[in-house]
C-alpha cells in the first residue's frame, strides 16, 4: 500500500464517529393568564448527553408557539425570534424567565394554574418530543 493511502486509511480508523444526541426534557412549565391576556410563556430545560442537536421548532395545539429570546439592551427589554436553538454536545439548555423561552399567542384559552399545557418540540436529530407543562400561577417568574 503507498504511503498516502496507508496514512488517510490510519486517520479514518483513528477518528471517532459523532455522538448520536441524547436529549431529554424537564422542568417544564408555563404561566396562567389573566382574564382578556392572550399570551403566556413557556419554560423547560434541554439535558443532553450525548452529540450536538438543535430544537427547530416548538408547537402547541393551545396557541401559536415559537421560539424567543429576550435581552436587555439599554435598559429596554427586547424579544426576538429565534429560528432554531442550539443544543451543545453533552450540555444543557434552560429557557427562563427573562431569557430563552416560548411565546405563546392567541391561545384558545385561558391557561388556568394547576393544568397542564401540551408542547411538542422537533429537533433536528433526535425527531419529536411531546412534553406536558405544568400551569403555574401568572406571578410564577421573574419577568416574561
Amino acid at each position: 500500500m503507498k504511503p498516502a493511502l496507508l496514512f488517510a486509511a490510519l486517520l479514518l480508523a483513528s477518528c471517532k464517529p459523532a455522538s448520536s444526541p441524547a436529549v431529554s426534557v424537564g422542568d417544564a412549565w408555563a404561566r396562567a393568564t389573566v382574564p382578556g391576556q392572550m399570551g403566556s410563556a413557556a419554560y423547560f430545560t434541554i439535558r443532553n448527553g450525548g452529540g450536538a442537536d438543535k430544537l427547530l421548532s416548538v408547537t402547541s395545539p393551545a396557541a401559536d408557539a415559537s421560539l424567543h429570546s429576550s435581552s436587555i439592551d439599554n435598559g429596554v427589554m427586547r424579544m426576538r425570534p429565534l429560528p432554531a436553538l442550539e443544543i451543545p454536545a453533552n450540555g444543557a439548555v434552560e429557557l427562563k424567565p427573562g431569557g430563552t423561552h416560548v411565546m405563546l399567542m392567541g391561545l384558545k384559552q385561558p391557561l388556568q394554574a394547576g393544568t397542564t399545557l401540551e408542547l411538542d418540540l422537533k429537533f433536528e436529530k433526535s425527531g419529536e418530543r411531546r412534553v406536558n407543562a405544568e400551569v403555574r400561577p401568572a406571578s410564577a417568574g421573574a419577568a416574561m
